[in-house]
């Protein structure tokens, strides 16, 4: 017979342990302010890279995400593009766990924190979902234009970039109605609110190599300006609402820095090769790049390069431990 002793220690183990058999453990690093968690592209894996040490830790998965977003501190949420669920990573409990099913084709995902809702853009359905994260329910379903790949959430609107059919969408976060749609710029990619216009950047029409940003008045869907910065512009971004704006480029590999008022260039830079993906803790910028096998540190000022880490394996989506942007 077996000791019972043994048997209720085994138990009170799994209980306190804090896991299920459908967890996921991530990597444990005391210094959580000084983790940078990677995920890859190129492998199912999350890295977590101390940038205090140089040190990295990865762990398997047995899937690979296609966005990530933050929910509370610490908390965030995940999307698998090929998965009917959405997954919560917690990097204070160190664990990768379910959330809740939804429909697979999650290209995005964006939280309003005030409401409380998650918004999910899924380019199988062409909708946009918008969920109650402590229901973990989904209240409303709104239907776009073709493959919605980006969201920007500013104030009482969402703006959503449909990429197939090259429009974007204004909703009202309230209502959730849609205020608004207008067409951009041929094979768009990434998405961007200054807080008077809507930028997009992207490939550019077929047959051509665009080296532009491209901003949009969201009231009338004028163009209004447009900004050469690199070529095949994927992401645009501020740090804060009075900084100025930075485009990543992955077609010539560079990071464009312009005045968000005279819209004047005021550096470029080239950052690895393929960069795809780039955030910011309020300090520093972070950039993955993609074919480069590499993650950038760099002064979100000077645009100095401060530190390089060997990532193998397709660096791609970014989030950080502690407090930042």
């Amino acid at each position: 017979m077996r000791n019972p002793f043994i048997i209720i220690a085994f138990i009170m183990m799994v209980i306190l342990s804090g896991c299920t058999s459908s967890d996921i453990a991530l990597p444990k690093i005391k210094n959580e302010d000084s983790v940078l968690y990677i995920s890859h592209l190129k492998e199912n894996a999350i890295t977590a890279l101390d940038l205090s040490t140089g040190s990295e830790e990865k762990v398997s998965l047995p899937i690979r995400f296609s966005a990530i977003v933050e929910i509370k501190s610490g908390i965030y949420v995940a999307s698998v593009k090929e998965e009917e669920s959405l997954y919560e990573i917690n990097i204070k409990e160190n664990k990768v766990s379910p959330y809740m099913d939804i429909d697979a084709g999650i290209l995005e995902l964006t939280y309003d924190h005030e409401s409380g809702y998650l918004y999910t853009a899924n380019g199988k359905t062409n909708h946009i979902q918008v969920i109650d994260v402590e229901k973990k329910e989904i209240m409303e379903e709104i239907s776009v234009g073709e493959y919605p790949s980006k969201m920007v959430h500013h104030g009482q609107r969402l703006f959503v970039l449909a990429a197939g059919s090259g429009q974007v969408y204004v909703l009202d976060t309230s209502t959730h109605k849609m205020m608004n749609s207008f067409l951009v710029n041929e094979r768009p990619e990434g998405l961007h609110f200054d807080g008077k216009n809507i930028w997009t950047g992207g490939h550019g029409a077929t047959g051509e190599m665009n080296e532009n940003v491209f901003a949009y008045d969201p009231e009338t869907g004028k163009e209004v300006k447009s900004v050469t910065t690199g070529l095949m512009p994927i992401q645009i971004s501020q740090v804060n609402k009075n900084s100025s704006i930075y485009v990543l480029s992955h077609g010539d590999h560079s990071l464009t820095k312009f005045n968000s008022d005279t819209y004047e260039v005021e550096k470029k830079i080239n950052v690895g090769d393929n960069p795809s993906y780039m955030i910011s803790d309020g300090t520093y910028l972070y950039v993955s790049s993609l074919d480069g096998d590499e993650i950038l540190v760099l002064d979100q000022d000077s645009l100095d390069v401060l530190n390089k880490y060997s990532i193998s394996n397709g660096p791609y989506l970014l989030f950080k431990g502690g407090e930042g942007e």
